[in-house]
């Protein structure tokens, strides 16, 4: 399970940036019928329509993490499948909170599933939906809108950054050597285990301690000298596209690269700002309307999909999950995932930990989850 946490972190912090952003104060509405869909709407009009993938909720009020493939509330399996997949692998490879059906939850637990669950479905977008009831429904989604743009050496450093600070990284360079390969970007080894990330605007240079974890990072812009020269060799492009890339202009003459340590959480804010505001993991989501019921898993009866759609109702403007961090919040804490509007919501007793990159939540949801479920 950890090994599944470390190869996906980085990469889905990334991808939680570039949905929130494109997903910023936009109302959303999901249906989980045999044609599910996820819409986020702002008020000019749609800016995103995705393919939802329930991969399971949490509860609050029961304290439990449900799997989506239980499957109590009986939706199709086009809304299921996914998490289907996800248990499949689970059984292949021993992982027992893969295939257990009902976990007990932690502040962490539904983001590093969601996380394990990237890495095996390389679906990379995720959405922390409230539901009501205390219940946050957490959704991957596809969208062609999601495709990442080419990667840039500070994009790159700000997704390392956050994404230490959201959940335990056991083996850091591991991790980077996960995401790299996923983003293409070319690496070049430096003395005593370091390693420099190559970019066309520039490099990111990291070292490393005795176990493993990020101890420091040097970014130097533009791409110039030896990393220019590493670059060429890696992409094959000519040394002199790569000096012309890498010669600053009148105005913007290169510096020096400034060590640059790795945020501890409590200065990840700082450090991270210039992301767009949203949260996948993770901005403020919308708190689950209050139930005077306890919350379960269950679907309420008196409404079918056909009438409702998948999901709890919330109508709030307070009330928003965001993608980023995935979990509900209170309304004032601001969490970043991608998904800015219901995408990390989550109780106050399960909130992750802040990250004040996140995407803006939209001012309020439309979200057809409170019918369907009781949990």
């Amino acid at each position: 399970m950890q090994d599944l946490v470390n190869r996906a972190v980085f990469f889905s912090t990334e991808m939680q940036t570039h949905f929130g952003a494109l997903i910023a104060d936009a109302e959303w509405e999901v249906d989980f019928t045999s044609d599910p869909h996820l819409t986020f709407t702002s008020s000019e009009g749609t800016v995103l329509r995705g393919r939802p993938h329930l991969l399971g909720s949490e509860s609050s009020g029961q304290s439990t993490w449900l799997w989506g493939w239980e499957n109590i509330n009986e939706f199709p399996e086009p809304v299921v499948g996914l998490a289907h997949d996800v248990r499949k692998f689970g059984a292949a490879e021993d992982v027992s909170e893969l295939i257990t059906e009902e976990l007990p939850l932690d502040e962490e637990l539904a983001l590093r599933l969601t996380l394990a669950a990237k890495e095996i479905t390389g679906k990379w977008a995720h959405y922390p939906a409230g539901a009501g009831a205390g219940t946050t429904v957490w959704l991957l989604v596809d969208a062609p809108e999601l495709a990442l743009p080419e990667p840039q050496v500070k994009t790159t450093v700000r997704a390392l950054m956050q994404g230490l600070t959201q959940t335990t990284v056991t083996d850091h360079r591991a991790a980077i050597v996960a995401y790299v390969s996923k983003r293409g970007i070319p690496t070049a080894e430096l003395p005593e285990g370091g390693l420099r990330l190559l970019f066309a605007d520039g490099s990111a240079d990291l070292s490393f301690d005795e176990e493993r974890r990020i101890s420091n990072c040097e970014m130097g812009t533009p791409l110039e000298g030896e990393a220019a020269q590493q670059y060429a060799q890696a992409t094959g492009a000519s040394l002199t596209d790569q000096e012309s890339v890498g010669t600053p202009s009148a105005e913007t003459s290169a510096q020096p690269a400034a060590p640059a340590p790795i945020p501890t959480p409590e200065t990840a804010a700082s450090d991270v700002g210039a992301a767009p505001s949203s949260s996948m993991d993770s901005t403020p989501a919308p708190e689950p309307v209050e139930s005077t019921t306890e919350a379960s898993h269950e679907t309420a009866p008196s409404v079918s999909p056909a009438e409702a759609g998948p999901g709890h109702e919330r109508d709030s403007d307070s009330d928003r999950p965001t993608p980023e961090t995935g979990s509900e919040q209170p309304p004032a804490s601001e969490q970043q995932p991608a998904a800015s509007s219901a995408d990390e919501a989550q109780d106050g007793d399960h909130q992750p930990e802040e990250q004040e990159t996140k995407a803006e939540e939209p001012k309020k949801k439309k979200g057809l989850f409170s019918k369907l479920f009781g949990r």
